[in-house]
C-alpha cells in the first residue's frame, strides 16, 4: 500500500511539473497541441480507444482554461491546427492527422505519464 501510495505521488509530481512548463514556457500552439496528445494517449492507456476518432466533448472555452489561454486564442489556434492539416475536430470527435508532427509541435512525450507503472 505504501509503495502505491508513493508511486501514485511521483506520478502526479511529473505530470505537475510538464504542466507547469506546459502553461509557463509554451506558446499556444505547443500548449494545445501538448494537450491533444496527452488526452489522446491517457485515452489509449485507459483502453477506452480503439483508434481514432477520439470521443472530444470539451468546449473551447475548457480547453482555454485547461491551458491558461482565452478562448479566442484557443479557437484561433484550433483553426491554426486544422488548416496545417494536423487535426479534425468536429461534431466532438477527435481524429490526430499527423501525431509524429501534433507531438513534436506539443514537445510531447508520454514517459512523464508513466503508463507501465
Amino acid at each position: 500500500m505504501r509503495r502505491a501510495l508513493w508511486l501514485d505521488s511521483l506520478i502526479d509530481s511529473s505530470i505537475f511539473r510538464e504542466w507547469v512548463v506546459n502553461v509557463g514556457r509554451r506558446d499556444a500552439r505547443e500548449r494545445i497541441a501538448h494537450l491533444l496528445c496527452e488526452l489522446a494517449d491517457r485515452l489509449r492507456s485507459a483502453g477506452l480507444a480503439n483508434g481514432q476518432p477520439y470521443d472530444f466533448p470539451l468546449t473551447q472555452e475548457q480547453l482555454a482554461d485547461c491551458t491558461g489561454l482565452t478562448a479566442v486564442h484557443t479557437n484561433r489556434t484550433l483553426q491554426g491546427l486544422r488548416r496545417d492539416g494536423l487535426i479534425s475536430l468536429s461534431s466532438s470527435q477527435l481524429t490526430i492527422l499527423d501525431w509524429d508532427r501534433l507531438a513534436e509541435i506539443g514537445d510531447f512525450n508520454e514517459r512523464y505519464l508513466h503508463h507501465a507503472v
